[in-house]
């Protein structure tokens, strides 16, 4: 990805399970070199998800709302910004997917689109219909996460997530 660095910026509503299915798909990115850096934004501020962050070597911080996707870009060390609520499972492959679409369009923010029809149906309505907020499954420039809000439509990736239980 030459000199860009990704961060994934995880919420967590409590759930060690459900963070650790979000870690077990990332891991292998992380030993590629892929992905430099994970940011855990713990709503409910439970000290097993703080545990499983640092030791994963991810920052930790607490916060809840709107403001914590704000929260954990400012957090994040890298360029660009994975954005996950904790159980996301991205599909096989996503790495490639995502390093090709910075590669052809390095100022587009992109989407892992959730699978299954009603969450698919309620991202793309949220995406088309309502105001450009971050959400999970988007990959941004850490700029437009401070801002709050996406430059622009983003670009769906082949590759898909799913929601594991926890």
């Amino acid at each position: 990805m030459g000199l860009r660095m990704l961060t994934a910026v995880i919420r967590v509503a409590g759930s060690t399970e459900a963070l650790a299915a979000t870690f077990s798909v990332l891991i292998p990115a992380v030993a590629d070199g892929f992905l430099g850096h994970a940011v855990v934004i713990d709503g409910v501020g439970t000290a097993d998800v703080e545990r499983l962050a640092d030791g994963t070597g991810a920052s930790y911080l607490r916060a809840d709302g709107a403001e914590s996707w704000l929260a954990g870009a400012a957090q994040a060390r890298g360029d660009w910004l994975f954005l996950l609520e904790a159980g996301d499972v991205p599909e096989l492959h996503w790495a490639q997917a995502v390093e090709r679409h910075l590669i052809l369009a390095p100022q587009r923010p992109a989407l892992i689109p959730l699978r299954g029809l009603s969450g698919s149906l309620r991202e793309r309505a949220g995406l088309s219909l309502g105001p450009r907020r971050l959400r999970p499954g988007l990959i941004l420039p850490k700029g437009h996460a401070l801002a709050g809000r996406l430059g622009a439509t983003p670009q769906r990736l082949s590759v898909g997530r799913e929601r594991a239980a926890g």
